[in-house]
C-alpha cells in the first residue's frame, strides 16, 4: 500500500498550495483493509519513500502535513474497524474519521508553511478554501471507491481481534 500511495502522488492536478492526487484513495484503502499496525507501517513507509525519492525539502511543502495525517488516519481507521468489525456503518464512520484526521494534520501544517516559510499572506478562510473545500467533492468520490474496493478486499484480509 505504501508503494501505491507513493505512486499515486504523481497523478496530480494542481489546485493551489495542495494538489489533488489519488493518494487519499490508497490511504483510505490502507485503513479499511489492513490491521492497525500494518496500516501504520504502510503509511510510515510511504513517508520514508517520499524522503528517499523527493528529499528532505519535502518537509517544506504545504501538503506535507497531510502525509503525517495519513499515518495517524490509516492507523485510527484500522483500529476503529478492528474494534467494531467491518460493516457498512463502521466503514463509513472509519472513512469520515480518517479523512478528518488528514485535514486535522494537513491544514495547520499548510498554514504554517504558507505563512511562515513561504511568507505568503493567506487568510484562514482562503487556507480552508484551497486546502479543504476544493477537495470535498473528490474526497467523497475517493471514499466511495475506497469503500467499494475495500469491502470486496476485506474478505481476503484477516483482521486479528484485540
Amino acid at each position: 500500500m505504501a508503494a501505491l500511495t507513493y505512486i499515486s502522488s504523481f497523478i496530480s492536478l494542481p489546485l493551489g498550495p495542495v494538489p489533488f492526487t489519488l493518494q487519499t484513495l490508497f490511504v483510505l484503502l490502507t485503513g479499511l483493509i489492513l490491521p492497525k499496525r500494518a496500516a501504520f507501517v504502510a503509511q510510515a513507509l510511504h513517508l520514508f519513500l517520499i524522503l528517499i525519492f523527493k528529499g528532505f525539502q519535502s518537509f517544506l511543502s504545504p501538503s506535507f502535513g497531510f502525509v503525517f495525517g495519513f499515518i495517524i488516519g490509516a492507523y485510527v481507521m484500522a483500529w476503529f474497524l478492528e474494534s467494531r468489525g467491518f460493516t457498512t456503518k463502521s466503514a463509513i464512520w472509519a472513512l469520515l474519521i480518517g479523512s478528518s484526521i488528514f485535514y486535522l494534520f494537513g491544514l495547520p501544517y499548510m498554514a504554517l508553511i504558507v505563512r511562515g516559510y513561504l511568507h505568503l499572506t493567506m487568510s484562514t478562510s482562503l487556507i480552508l478554501k484551497t486546502g479543504f473545500l476544493l477537495f470535498i467533492p473528490g474526497d467523497i468520490l475517493k471514499a466511495i471507491f475506497a469503500f467499494l474496493i475495500g469491502s470486496r478486499l476485506q474478505t481476503f484480509v484477516r483482521r486479528q481481534p484485540n
